[in-house]
C-alpha cells in the first residue's frame, strides 16, 4: 500500500501554483487511479475542516485521509518547515487549535518548535520535518530540541526529497520518508508511483504509529 504524507489541496500562499486546488469530487476520482491507501492534506500555514470532511468522505472506501498542516518554523535565525498531522479522530480538536493560524497572513507567518508543542503537544499526532535536500529544513539541532519537548521522538520523521535520499537515511538508522508534495494534481496519478510503499498494512493512524515503534518505514 502505498502513502503520501505531504500532500496540498489549495493555493494558500501566493507562490503556491493554482494546479494545487482541487476539489472533493476531482480529488475522489484521481485517487482512484492510484494505490495510495493513506494520505495526508498539509496545506501551508493553514487547515480547512469543511475541505477536509469532503474529501475524506468522498475516498473513505479506499484511502485514509489524515488531517494536517505545514507550518512555517523559525528557529534558530533560520527558516524550516514541519509538518504536523493529528490522528484523525481528533479533527475537531485539531482545527481548533489550526484557527489561529488561518486568521494570520500565510505568506509571512512563522513559528518556533516550542510554540508548536504547546498548541498541538496534547493530541496525537506526527511531526515530519523538512530533512537535508528538502528544503527549508530543519537541522540536527532543532530536531533535536524538537525531540526533547515531546514525550514519543520516534513521533519525528525525517522527510526527504525523493526515495534515493529516504532509503539513505533509513540505512543510517533514521525514520525516513518522502511525500508528493504535489504541484499539479493533473500529474499526481503518474507522481503515485514513485510514493513509498509501507511494508506492512497499516488500517489506522494508530497501527502507523505503532509500525513507527517497532521498524523502519519503508
Amino acid at each position: 500500500m502505498k502513502i503520501d504524507i505531504h500532500t496540498h489541496t489549495k493555493k494558500i500562499k501566493t507562490g503556491d501554483p493554482e494546479t494545487r486546488n482541487i476539489s472533493p469530487e476531482k480529488f475522489n476520482e484521481i485517487i482512484r487511479l492510484t494505490d495510495v491507501s493513506i494520505l495526508a492534506i498539509t496545506n501551508h500555514n493553514h487547515f480547512d475542516m469543511q475541505q477536509y470532511l469532503e474529501i475524506s468522505q468522498q475516498v473513505d472506501d479506499i484511502c485514509q485521509v489524515w488531517p494536517g498542516i505545514e507550518l512555517d518554523i523559525n528557529e534558530n535565525n533560520k527558516r524550516a518547515h514541519l509538518l504536523v498531522i493529528v490522528n484523525p479522530k481528533l479533527v475537531t480538536e485539531f482545527s481548533q487549535k489550526c484557527s489561529n493560524i488561518n486568521n494570520q497572513n500565510a505568506n509571512i507567518f512563522s513559528i518556533t518548535i516550542k510554540e508548536v508543542v504547546d498548541i498541538f503537544g496534547d493530541l496525537d499526532c506526527l511531526y515530519i520535518a523538512h530533512y537535508m535536500n528538502k528544503t527549508p529544513n530543519l537541522g540536527d539541532e532543532e530536531i533535536a530540541l524538537l525531540s526533547s519537548l515531546i514525550p514519543n521522538p520516534k513521533r519525528i520523521i525525517k522527510e526527504a526529497a525523493n526515495s534515493i535520499s529516504a532509503g539513505i537515511f533509513i540505512s543510517h538508522g533514521h525514520n525516513s520518508i518522502h511525500g508528493s508534495d504535489v504541484q499539479n494534481w493533473n500529474e499526481y496519478k503518474e507522481l503515485s508511483n514513485s510514493l513509498p510503499d509501507l511494508r506492512l498494512p497499516v488500517d489506522s493512524f494508530e497501527q502507523f504509529c505503532l509500525l513507527l515503534e517497532k521498524m523502519k518505514l519503508q
